[in-house]
Parts: structure tokens; sequence; C-alpha cells
């Protein structure tokens, strides 16, 4: 049998990204419960919302029906054209193509907002910097790594499926190990008729030190850059009971 070794399709990618929207996003009932407590948490008065990483915005009517003007942004062309349509109807809600590395924002918006996202970079924590008004805060949210230091036997399958077609076997695994945070991402396809296995495989990337984050703000020129729970309460990641929280930070 003929053996090829291949890279996992990632986000970005229109295959990946389709079958993602089924398995890879949050309930709406989540999605909605955690735009409530972000909203909790911007300043008063904000206006605009700048979205990174914005996948298909279901949640983001929480914060349109009041009135807030939302610009939401993705490196996914399928989940921009999702969240057209699923907000076609708020005049203020606006979707673009755009890798977070390529923001050209300036002095737009009172508030950023970065959930479940890839790693922060000094070139994106600028860029979204640049993109804030002076009063503005980035809200930028990380898993705990202290939590999964004392939960290792935790992983959490998101996604592991068998299918069978025209003599194809297909065996699709997603999955999040947070004993290491990293997202691992593996297909495997028996190609009977052809005699081949095709392996695909590919990883996300993992958390750093949380205060390696704190310094990469503030490098940015971030004020007052610290810790909340998800209820808006200050928070230390020497706790081991919670698994994710949001890091604040001021222009």
């Amino acid at each position: 049998m003929k053996i090829i070794e291949e890279k996992f399709n990632r986000y970005g990618h229109q295959d990946y990204d389709k079958e993602y929207i089924k398995w890879g996003f949050d309930d709406l009932e989540t999605q909605i419960v955690m735009a409530e407590k972000l909203q909790r948490l911007f300043p008063e008065n904000s206006t605009k919302i700048l979205d990174i990483a914005c996948g298909i915005s279901r949640y983001h009517q929480v914060w349109l029906e009041p009135g807030y003007e939302v610009i939401g942004i993705d490196i996914s062309n399928t989940f921009i054209e999702y969240s057209r349509d699923y907000n076609r109807a708020f005049e203020k809600a606006s979707y673009f193509v755009c890798d977070f590395n390529e923001l050209s924002f300036e002095n737009e918006f009172d508030v950023a907002i970065w959930t479940d996202p890839v790693g922060l970079t000094g070139v994106s924590t600028n860029r979204v910097f640049n993109a804030l008004k002076p009063t503005g805060i980035f809200i930028y949210e990380m898993w705990n790594e202290n939590y999964f230091k004392y939960h290792t036997d935790e992983r959490h399958n998101e996604c592991r499926t068998w299918t069978y077609r025209d003599g194809i076997y297909r065996l699709v695994r997603h999955e999040y190990n947070r004993a290491t945070c990293v997202s691992e991402h593996e297909e495997i396809i028996f190609d009977i008729p052809n005699d081949t296995m095709i392996h695909k495989t590919g990883l996300g990337a993992k958390n750093v030190n949380s205060y390696c984050y704190v310094q990469i703000m503030e490098a940015a020129g971030f004020k007052n850059v610290r810790f909340v729970d998800y209820d808006g309460q200050p928070f230390n990641t020497e706790n081991q009971q919670i698994k994710q929280f949001f890091m604040i930070g001021e222009k």
C-alpha cells in the first residue's frame, strides 16, 4: 500500500473551514453568555467594537441589538461570508477577511476583543494597540496553564469520526489536549480502490507563560495590564481551579 504523509488543512482553507463550522464552535447559548460577560467589561460610553478572529459571529447580536457598531475580521473567507449573512439585518455589523498581523486601523475602536486566540505576538499586539482609540482597551482570552498542570488527565475530545464511502474509509480527529495546551488535528484516509493511505496531521499553537504576554502587551504600549476572571474579578494564575480568564490592557 502506498503511504502519503501530508499536513492537515488548517484555518483559512475553505474545505477545512466548512467542516470546522460543524464541530469547532461552542453552541449558541454558550457564545451568548460569553458575549454578555465581555460586554460588562466594556468601558462606559463605548460605541465601536473590533472582534479579532471573529469566526461565524453569531454572538455579535448581543452587542448589535443595543446599538454597538461591530467590526469582525477573520482570515477565513468562509467564516466572513457566514458572518455577513447571519447578521445581515444589522447596519452596524461589518466583516472583512484580514490577517490579524495586517490590521491597518488607526484610533478607531473603543474595545478590541480576541477570544480563543492563537499565540499573541509583538506584531499583532502593536496592530491592535494602533487600532484602539486613546482610551480603548484590549480584552484577550487566555488558558490558565497552571490549571492543566494539576488536571493532566483532562483531554477534551472535540471530534473523532469514521466515515465510509465508495471504498474509502476516513478517520477525522480534532482534539484539544488540555494537558499540553495544543490543538491536534489528524485525518487518516484508506483509499482501498487505489491501495493508498493518506495521513494528514497538524498541531495548533501552544500557550506560553501568562506573564510573557504581559511583557508583550507592555512593550506595545498598553498600561494597567491585568488578569480578570469571566466575572471581571481580579485573577491570579496560581489559581488551579479556573481554566480560562481574560487579560485586559488599556491604551
